[in-house]
């Protein structure tokens, strides 16, 4: 091997790894935690699902499987394929899922997974920053997370009837223990992988996505990668063209760019919506 040679491999290594380094860098939130903690705020959490990258390989809801082992037949993320059209003029198209952490409906500020919980302020008053909230067997944190307690839930289920994404399913691995539970067994949906982002790493999926079709982050920080594509996208401005359902009402907090208009012409089966979330080998 030649000097030169061994200078261009020595060269593509340092290239490599120089870019190896600043993708870990932007894969940790940690910077995100600290400024917010600065500026005596707490985050708004949210993920942008870039329709233009996403291959349908579904490594996130392998990843997310393995993070919370989710019971077999069932997922917390899915990918849905989307065909329109007829053969031989056909579409197909990949669209991720996965629970949308909505804030509610303007002035109520409550989605409606929380608002029909009985339990929804049953637990502990907690403080996350300068506000404080009160945790519930379905809840809402101050930086947006919708987030579950088994221990206060007491089975039922008006979280998942209430849910127009059918986001949420029974998890059979977990047994209610309440003595007033009409069911035995409690529930399970995405949580944004909150055990993982108050350490300052990214949600599961996230981490995961070859493509970087998932990109998670603080809404409330205009520096952040998800502030700088809601606003090159018109993301929060158009959200009846950028969220899922934008007529129930309920403010989600997965935004997606969507060149290709999949959103209007996708419909959710509302006679059995959460149909997208069991495998199809059931």
């Amino acid at each position: 091997m030649s000097i030169t040679e061994t200078a261009s491999r020595r060269e593509a290594l340092k290239t490599g790894a120089a870019t190896v380094a600043a993708v870990v860098a932007t894969a940790s939130l940690k910077p995100a935690l600290a400024k917010a903690a600065a500026e005596n705020r707490n985050p708004r959490w949210a993920m942008i699902l870039d329709l233009r990258k996403c291959i349908g390989c579904r490594a996130c809801t392998i990843a997310c499987k393995a993070e919370f082992g989710v019971s077999l037949g069932r997922w917390n993320a899915v990918i849905k394929n989307v065909e329109f059209g007829k053969f031989p003029n056909t579409e197909k198209h990949f669209l991720p899922r996965l629970c949308n952490h909505c804030a509610g409906e303007q002035g109520k500020d409550v989605p409606p997974c929380v608002e029909k919980c009985p339990q929804a302020k049953a637990g502990k008053r907690m403080k996350l920053g300068k506000e404080r909230y009160r945790t519930g067997a379905t809840y809402k944190r101050p930086d947006g997370m919708i987030l579950n307690d088994m221990s206060l839930c007491i089975g039922c289920y008006k979280c998942i009837d209430a849910c127009p994404y059918g986001v949420r399913s029974i998890d059979p691995f977990v047994k209610l223990t309440l003595p007033n539970r009409e069911k035995d067994l409690g529930i399970d949906k995405c949580t944004f992988c909150a055990h993982r982002v108050d350490q300052g790493l990214m949600p599961s999926c996230v981490n995961t996505c070859p493509g970087r079709a998932r990109i998670f982050g603080d809404l409330n920080d205009p520096d952040s990668e998800v502030s700088k594509l809601a606003k090159e996208f018109k993301l929060l401005e158009n959200k009846d063209k950028t969220t899922l359902l934008p007529g129930e009402k309920t403010d989600p907090h997965n935004f997606y760019i969507d060149p290709d208009n999949i959103l209007a012409r996708y419909k959710i089966n509302k006679d059995n919506k959460q149909q997208e979330f069991r495998d199809k080998f059931e």
